[in-house]
C-alpha cells in the first residue's frame, strides 16, 4: 500500500520544498522589500543588490547541482538545500545593513539553486514516466501557495512585532519542512524496489502529448544560441515582475497592505495556472498552453505599467495576468527543457535551462532598482519586462510552431 501510493508522497515533498526554497526564498520575498529599502543605509539600489545576490548565487549553484545530487542523493540534497534557506532567514533576522542582507541572500540563493525547480524537475523526471507536465505543475504549486498566504502572514507579523520576528518565523517554517521532507523522501524508485510511476502507460501518454520529447532540438549553433538567450529572457520577465510588485505599488501611492495583496494575487494566479497548464500541456499540447501563458504575461505587464494612474483594480487584473505569465519560469522551463532534449542529454539540458533562467533572474533583480533611481519610477522596468516577454514568446513558440508544421507536412 505504501509503495503503491508513494507517488503522492513524492509530489507532496516536492510541493513542500518548493514552498520553502522557491516561495520563501524568492517568489514571496518581495513582500519584505518595502520594509528593507526603508531601512537606514539601504534604499532602492541596495534593495536590488540584495535580490540579485540571491539570483546570482542560485545561478552559480547550477554549475554543480547535478554533481551535488549525484553525490548526496535526492533526500540529503533537498534537506541540505532547505537548511541553507533556513540559515539565510536566520541571518536576515540579524542583519541591519547591506552586507548582512547579502550574506542571507547568498544562503537563500543556495537553497533556491540546489533545492528549487531544478530539484523538482530532476525528482519528477526520475519518479514518473508519464504526465510529467501535470506532476511538475502540481509540485510547483508550492511556491504559489507560499505567495498566496505568506505575504499576509509576514505583513501581520511585521506590524504586530518586527521584520526580524517575521524572518525568524520563516526560518522555523523552512526548518520544519526540511525535517519532514528528509523523513519522507527516498532516492528514486529503485530505493523502494519499484518502477517509475506510469511506466506501463508510457506509450499511451506519449500519444496524448502533441509533441515528441526530442523533436524540437534546434540543429544549428545560431538556433541554439537564440534559444538560450530566450531562456535568459524568460528569467528576466518571470522573476522581475513578482520581485518588484510591492515597491511598484507603494511607489505608485498604494498602501503596504494593498501591495501585499498584490503579491498574494500573483500567488493565487500562479497556483491555479500551474495546475491548469500542467493538464493543458499533457492533454492539449505545449504550444497552445505556451501561447496562452505568454499572452497573459505580456498583457499583465502592460496593465501594471498603469499603476501610477492609481486605479487598484487595473493593477489587480495586471498582477493576476502577470502571475499566469510567470508560470513560464517554473512549469514552462521544466517542460521545455525536457522537450528540447534526448534521454541522454536530459539532465544536462535541465541544468542548462535552469542556469540560464537564474541568469535572467539575476538581471531582472539587479536592474529595476537602478532604473527607478534614474527615472523615478518602476514603470519603465515593467515596460521592459513586457517587451522582453514578447520577444521571448516569438522565439520559443517559433520552435513549437515549426515542429507542428513539419509534422503536418
Amino acid at each position: 500500500m505504501f509503495k503503491r501510493h508513494y507517488n503522492i508522497i513524492v509530489v507532496g515533498c516536492c510541493l513542500l520544498f518548493a514552498f520553502v526554497n522557491v516561495g520563501l526564498a524568492s517568489t514571496a520575498f518581495s513582500v519584505h522589500q518595502p520594509y528593507i529599502v526603508d531601512m537606514d543605509g539601504i534604499g532602492d539600489g541596495s534593495g536590488s543588490i540584495i535580490l540579485s545576490t540571491n539570483k546570482l548565487t542560485a545561478f552559480a549553484a547550477m554549475f554543480f547541482v547535478d554533481r551535488y545530487y549525484s553525490l548526496l542523493g535526492d533526500r540529503r540534497g533537498v534537506f541540505l538545500a532547505t537548511i541553507c534557506t533556513t540559515c539565510g532567514f536566520v541571518v536576515y533576522s540579524l542583519a541591519s545593513s547591506l552586507p548582512g542582507f547579502m550574506v542571507g541572500s547568498v544562503l537563500t540563493g543556495l537553497g533556491y539553486g540546489c533545492g528549487g525547480m531544478v530539484a523538482v524537475t530532476y525528482i519528477v523526471n526520475r519518479w514518473f514516466a508519464t504526465n510529467i507536465g501535470s506532476v511538475i505543475g502540481i509540485a510547483a504549486m508550492g511556491s504559489g501557495f507560499c505567495a498566496i498566504f505568506m505575504p499576509y502572514v509576514v505583513t501581520g507579523i511585521i506590524h504586530a512585532f518586527s521584520l526580524q520576528t517575521a524572518f525568524l518565523v520563516e526560518a522555523a517554517i523552512a526548518l520544519a519542512v526540511g525535517l519532514l521532507v528528509f523523513a519522507l523522501l527516498r532516492n528514486g524508485p529503485a530505493s523502494l524496489g519499484i518502477s517509475q510511476f506510469g511506466a506501463n502507460k508510457q506509450g499511451e501518454s506519449a500519444k496524448r502529448r502533441s509533441i515528441g520529447m526530442a523533436g524540437l532540438r534546434p540543429s544549428s549553433k545560431f538556433a541554439r544560441g537564440l534559444l538560450f538567450v530566450s531562456i535568459v529572457g524568460v528569467g528576466i520577465f518571470a522573476c522581475g515582475g513578482s520581485a518588484y510588485v510591492s515597491v511598484l505599488a507603494t511607489s505608485s501611492g498604494f498602501s503596504p497592505v494593498v501591495a501585499a495583496s498584490y503579491v498574494s494575487a500573483i500567488g493565487i494566479a500562479m497556483t491555479i495556472a500551474k495546475f491548469c497548464f500542467g493538464e493543458i500541456f499533457d492533454r492539449i499540447g505545449v504550444f497552445v498552453g505556451s501561447v496562452i501563458i505568454f499572452s497573459c504575461g505580456i498583457c499583465g505587464y502592460a496593465l501594471c505599467c498603469m499603476a501610477p494612474l492609481g486605479n487598484p483594480y487595473v493593477v489587480l487584473v495586471g498582477v493576476l495576468l502577470m502571475g499566469v505569465g510567470m508560470v513560464a519560469g517554473s512549469l514552462g522551463i521544466s517542460v521545455w527543457s525536457i522537450d528540447l532534449s534526448t534521454p541522454e542529454t536530459r539532465a544536462r539540458q535541465i541544468r542548462s535551462f535552469q542556469m540560464l533562467y537564474q541568469l535572467g533572474g539575476f538581471i531582472a533583480n539587479f536592474a529595476p532598482g537602478f532604473v527607478k533611481d534614474l527615472t523615478g519610477s518602476y514603470v519603465f522596468a515593467y515596460a521592459g519586462f513586457g517587451l522582453i516577454a514578447l520577444i521571448t514568446a516569438i522565439v520559443i513558440l517559433g520552435y513549437y510552431r515549426k515542429y507542428r508544421m513539419t509534422k503536418k507536412g
